[in-house]
């Protein structure tokens, strides 16, 4: 398999899987405020995104279990691709005014298979790429978290502004399958060998723990990192639609436009990984995210010319594909070759819990004290974010540096000649 087609494979699975999340976040939240809900109801709405931080517990049967004859992690994509097409369809069935239960419902399965999708594709991309290539295949990845948000969010939030629910939701059904044929391509069985004679239990899990420098990139470093750019990119849409902002402004300006920004900035940010290394790489986007939550500022201040807006959210979206494009690279190193989809989803589970939990606190927080007090303790979150990279990433890439070395699994003897930066 080339490295384009890998690539590409990647970046299709990452952007449909997240689809649902991507519209539940930013096009059914714009929906849910401009019908009335307050943004405290709304943020409470949100946490059923917390389903996506206990996929690490069907994590091991994807490693363990697995269909000989399509390919073991091909055989659960193809499945949850079919099944998160039609779980979007069936969202048509229900306008969310008169039926926001079934919806919810809806949502929660959809992200369930969303979260299994997420584990097949973390441990097929464990596989797919050498460490080489690790920086530019998490690029793609976080390139494609951000088409799903301008898909999800953007183009569906238009679609509904213009011709209802009902079209909204095929909309996004018909988005879901775009990846079906690149995991219909696939020849897994070619490239991605099982591990021989190796099965993942719960007592590998725990292990994966005391595993050197896991517990100070998951407890540590991903907690203190992740909250300030979240949050202030989580309410820059209700301080818009506050604003006056229509959802079809929003959705162009805001999703569609710092989509783009994001799937440019995921694909760059992982080139620079390969290029200046790990350590100088995070090192720059804590910084740059830094700056672009205190360039938000301006925003809940009254500043919401169409110029300014789209400076402050594209620069954010920039900060947080990059910065997210670093955090699962190193992710991907701490990853041991013997249960890579299982490693992979725990650490990314981390980071999955701080996202969510960031998003609807701010929401709580914007609601009690204002976008703009929200967004200065945002740029604080970010600063300090900015500190613990410094004192705790060199040690994190040691231990990993260390692992790749030691790894006997045949599948790392490339990661023990391949120095990670």
């Amino acid at each position: 398999m080339t490295r384009t087609a890998r690539m590409r494979l990647l970046a299709a699975l990452y952007a449909t899987q997240n689809l649902g999340v991507g519209f539940f976040s930013y096009g059914f939240a714009t929906v849910a405020q401009d019908r009335g809900l307050a943004l405290t109801q709304i943020g409470a709405i949100q946490m059923i995104a917390l389903l996506l931080t206990v996929k690490f517990l069907w994590a091991p049967l994807v490693d363990r279990f697995g269909s000989a004859r399509l390919g073991h992690y091909r055989g659960w994509l193809l499945t949850t691709q079919i099944l998160l097409v039609v779980l979007a369809a069936a969202m048509a069935l229900f306008d969310p005014a008169q039926a926001l239960g079934p919806l919810i419902a809806l949502t929660a399965m959809m992200f369930i298979v969303a979260a299994t999708q997420d584990i097949a594709t973390d441990g097929a991309a464990v596989r797919l790429l050498p460490p080489g290539e690790r920086g530019l295949g998490n690029g793609f990845q976080s390139a494609g978290s951000s088409i799903s948000q301008l898909v999800g969010g953007g183009v569906v939030l238009i679609v509904y502004d213009a011709y209802g629910w009902a079209a909204s939701a095929l909309a996004l059904a018909a988005f879901s399958a775009v990846a079906l044929p690149s995991v219909l391509a696939w020849r897994e069985r070619e490239s991605t060998p099982r591990p021989r004679g190796q099965t993942v239990t719960w007592k590998q899990i725990t292990s994966f723990f005391r595993r050197e420098g896991v517990p100070r990139w998951a407890l540590v470093i991903l907690p203190l990192y992740i909250p300030g750019i979240t949050l202030a990119v989580n309410v820059t849409r209700p301080l818009l639609l506050d604003a006056g902002w229509s959802p079809t402004r929003i959705g162009t300006v805001v999703v569609i436009g710092g989509g783009i920004a994001g799937f440019a900035a995921g694909i760059a940010g992982g080139a620079v990984i390969g290029r200046i290394g790990r350590r100088r790489a995070m090192m720059a986007f804590a910084v740059l995210q830094t700056l672009s939550v205190a360039a938000m500022i301006p925003l809940a201040l009254g500043s919401t010319g169409t110029a300014l807006v789209f400076a402050a959210v594209a620069l954010g979206n920039v900060a947080f594909a990059a910065g997210f494009a670093a955090v699962f690279t190193i992710s991907m190193d701490l990853s041991r070759a013997t249960s890579p989809a299982t490693d992979f989803t725990i650490l990314n589970t981390f980071a999955t819990i701080v996202m969510v939990l960031s998003g609807g606190i701010g929401l709580g927080l914007a609601d009690a004290l204002g976008y703009t007090t929200t967004l200065v303790i945002a740029t604080g979150l970010a600063a300090l974010g900015v500190l613990v990279v410094w004192f705790n990433l060199p040690k994190v890439l040691g231990a990993a540096e260390r692992h790749a070395a030691v790894e006997a699994d045949p599948e790392a003897a490339d990661a023990a000649r391949a120095p990670i930066a």
